[in-house]
């Protein structure tokens, strides 16, 4: 996966949080937990069992929806270039 630098978080994306995950389903990574892991900061920093079950269970946990967002957006723009 390319560089992608954690900037500012997704601030839209908090507000329709099933529409958010419906997004993440889509269009994330069979493999995505070393992607998001790498994506969250330092302080953030968390298992990757727990973030197959944010997602899996849709646990509000901003840090790591930004993060599986991101990736998400990641492969999408991957298959749009295949």
């Amino acid at each position: 996966m390319a560089k992608i630098k954690n900037i500012n978080a997704i601030k839209d994306i908090h507000l329709d949080i099933g529409g958010t995950f419906d997004y993440i389903d889509a269009n994330l990574p069979e493999k995505y937990s070393r992607e998001t892991l790498a994506l969250l900061p330092l302080h953030k920093k968390v298992d990757p069992a727990y973030i197959r079950i944010v997602k899996k269970y849709r646990i509000k946990n901003e840090a790591i929806i930004n993060a599986l967002y991101r990736v998400a957006q990641w492969n999408e723009l991957q298959k749009d270039k295949s």
